[in-house]
This record gives structure tokens, C-alpha cells and sequence, in this order.
């Protein structure tokens, strides 16, 4: 009996017939081009970051599964992360799905004593065993900031408009900011759990479906849908006619999110500022204001952040506040590089020669062609140059 080829993926092809560079799916790579693009744009954002005040630090890929995936932010993408087996200690360890929960551990043991507020910044690649709707790639880049310790609405308005900021100087405009309060259902229900179809309804923003499901509440989540989602000022008035119906946790929450968003739109007044207060969807472990960052044309948020509580040994944590920029979908919204200047330094010119011009921060590559004038400018045009060295003088390469 003939052996049988080992099938792939859903049994489409034999292994031995896959294309020799074929990636999982989610993977890719980054060509010269998108490379290029991305580390500018990390380079510009951390830089933007540490104005502010945000240290770098930088965590491994992967961690122990119980320190990673603990209470807090690790616990809530656990579902998300892969596994793997440590040979050393035997123990299980996990990749990160997103670098926030480790900028949390690194913040609560080594720098336990540092003076707090803690602000940290990071960069790297997280992988995830999914991917989602708007952005199936697996493997993604993040850039972002936490403040550890932060315990004011001042400490929220100052991460979002450094991730704003950030944004901006890095060549991302006309930015729209939408704050909402992630735990402001759970709030109004007070002891009680909102039910799980009340919830899907509130995210549906399904008014039918949530007087449904609501029951004593259905009156103020009506009113509550019903106030026009956008600026402070529509909000404020709207929440005015309600809040003798609200519960004293709800008001305090809500009071918050308009004070952040009024501190954001004086220092960001190019940005738009919208309120959605029943705003939940992707805020698993967020638990005081959350918001999401967005870029005309751009499908998905370019970041996301807001308050949680770190994990800790004695479950108390510290209260803290962040932001995560997802560096796939800002690399969409920035404009295209312009094309890089590139001298082309001729064979006989030498390493020397290449080395002088690199000394002065002037980007050249060295030829290998040693034929005739019209065979080295051959040559420098197939490797993107716009200049030559003709007879030590720098010369515009024509089309």
C-alpha cells in the first residue's frame, strides 16, 4: 500500500507541493519598503512618548504562563495566546498576545520602589492565535505607554493626548478620539450582573432589544441610547436631565469621563472628542474610562486605552492608565514615504568613498559594475539611486 501524503491545512494540498516560502496564515513578511516605513513610524512614536516622559523598557516574547496570563490585563487574553513547553524548568510558558500585563509585572517587581506615578513606554511584536474581522494578521506590532500609579482623571487625559500627540507628530491627521465608560452598566445594575443579551443589545446600540432585556433599567438605558453620541457639551446636557436617576457610582464615572474629555479638547483642539458612555466593546479588563483613537479611511481603531488595575500577589494592584497603538493600522494612515535620496559611489571609488558620504548621514551603496558609463547608471538606477559620484562630484542620476 502506497504511503499516504501528509495532508495540510483542511487536506487542499500534500505538504511536498506547498510553495517553498508559503507563511501560516496571518503571518507575512515586510518587504524593504513596509521595513523601512515601520521603523520610522516605532522610532517617531517612542520618541513622541519619551517628550512626555515614558521610559523605554523592553520585555521578552515569552514569559511563564502564570506570571504572564495572572489577574488584570493577562487574564483577559488568555484565550489569545500560544503555549509552549520550557525544557529547562519544565513549567509551561506563553507568548506574549499584547505587552501591556508584562509592562504591569516589570512596574510591580523590579520597580516596585520607584517613585510613582511609573511612566514606561515599550515597543514590539505580540502573537495572537487569531486574528479578527478588520485585521486578520497574527503576528502585530505594538508602540504604547502606561502610566502605573496613576489615580486622577488628569492621569487619563495626559496618556490620550500623548498618544494624540504621538500620532500627529509621526504624520497621522485629523484624529477622532472616542471616550466611553467601560463598567458604567455594571454600575447602574449596581449587585446585580447586567444579562448577557443586555449587553449585546447595549453594544448593538439595539434600543428595542434593550428595553427588552433591561427590565427596571429600560427606562434610563433608553435615555441613556438616546442622548446624541459626539462633544462634551451635548453630553453634559443630556446626562443633566438623568443623573437624579442614576446611581451615585454611575454619576462619579460619568463625571470623570466629561472632565477627561473637556482636559483632552483643550490641549488637542484639533482633534475630535466624542463621548459613547456605554461604550464596552474590546475593554475587557479596563474598569474607569476607556477610549479609542481613529484616522478617516482607516477600518479599526489605531489605538486603544484607559484605566485597569494591575495584577498583584495580594489581588489589590495598583491603579493605572494606558495606551496601545497598533502599529499595522498606523502605517495605513500615514502618507506615503518619499523616495530617499541614494548615491550610488562607483567600483573604483572604493569602500573609502562610501564610508565618507556615510559619515556625513548621507545614504550611498556601493556599485560592483566596472563596464562602461551607461552600464553603471544602469546599475545605480535598478538600486534606487538619484545620485552618482562622477569624478567626486555628486550628480543627479536623469531618467
Amino acid at each position: 500500500m502506497a504511503d499516504t501524503p501528509n495532508m495540510t491545512g483542511a487536506g487542499l494540498l500534500p505538504s511536498g507541493l506547498l510553495p517553498s516560502g508559503l507563511l501560516p496564515a496571518g503571518l507575512s513578511d515586510l518587504m524593504p519598503d513596509q521595513a523601512r516605513r515601520e521603523a520610522m513610524a516605532i522610532t517617531s512614536l517612542m520618541e513622541s512618548f519619551g517628550f512626555f516622559g515614558y521610559s523605554p523598557v523592553d520585555p521578552p516574547l515569552v514569559e511563564f504562563e502564570d506570571t504572564l496570563l495572572a489577574e488584570g490585563p493577562g487574564a483577559a487574553l488568555a484565550p489569545d495566546c500560544f503555549r509552549l513547553m520550557d525544557p529547562q524548568s519544565s513549567r509551561m510558558m506563553a507568548l506574549r498576545a499584547d505587552m501591556t500585563a508584562q509592562i504591569a509585572r516589570i512596574a510591580s517587581t523590579r520597580m516596585a520602589h520607584w517613585p510613582r506615578p511609573l511612566r514606561l513606554s515599550y515597543n514590539g511584536a505580540v502573537l495572537r492565535v487569531r486574528g479578527e474581522a478588520l485585521n486578520p494578521e497574527r503576528q502585530l506590532t505594538q508602540v504604547g505607554a502606561e502610566m502605573i500609579g496613576a489615580t486622577s482623571p488628569a492621569n487619563d487625559a495626559e496618556l490620550a493626548v500623548a498618544a494624540l500627540m504621538a500620532l500627529d507628530r509621526a504624520g497621522v491627521n485629523r484624529l477622532t478620539i472616542d471616550l466611553g465608560v467601560p463598567r458604567l452598566l455594571e454600575a447602574i445594575y449596581g449587585d446585580d450582573i447586567p444579562p448577557a443579551a443586555l449587553v449585546e443589545a447595549v453594544n448593538a446600540k439595539d434600543h428595542a432589544l434593550v428595553r427588552d432585556h433591561a427590565a427596571d433599567h429600560a427606562a434610563l438605558l433608553s435615555a441613556l441610547l438616546d442622548i446624541p453620541l459626539g462633544g462634551v457639551d451635548g453630553l453634559s446636557d443630556g446626562l443633566s436631565k438623568i443623573k437624579s436617576s442614576l446611581p451615585e457610582a454611575a454619576v462619579a464615572m460619568l463625571a470623570e469621563v466629561l472632565e477627561v474629555a473637556a482636559l483632552i479638547r483643550d490641549a488637542m483642539p484639533d482633534v475630535s472628542v466624542t463621548v459613547d458612555p456605554l461604550e464596552q466593546r474590546g475593554f475587557d479588563y479596563h474598569h474607569g474610562i476607556g477610549f479609542a483613537i481613529f484616522a478617516p479611511g482607516i477600518k479599526g481603531e489605531l489605538g486603544r486605552g484607559g484605566r485597569y488595575r494591575t495584577a498583584s500577589g495580594n489581588g489589590i494592584g495598583e491603579e493605572s492608565t494606558g495606551v496601545t497603538l497598533y502599529l499595522e493600522r498606523v502605517l495605513r494612515a500615514l502618507p506615503p514615504l518619499r523616495d530617499e535620496d541614494r548615491l550610488y559611489i562607483p567600483f573604483e571609488d572604493g569602500l573609502n568613498a562610501l564610508a565618507g558620504h556615510v559619515r556625513q548621514d548621507r545614504a550611498a551603496i556601493l556599485g560592483t559594475s566596472q563596464g562602461s558609463e551607461a552600464e553603471r547608471l544602469a546599475e545605480a538606477r535598478s538600486l534606487g539611486c538619484s545620485h552618482w559620484l562622477k569624478a567626486g562630484s555628486i550628480t543627479p542620476i536623469s531618467e
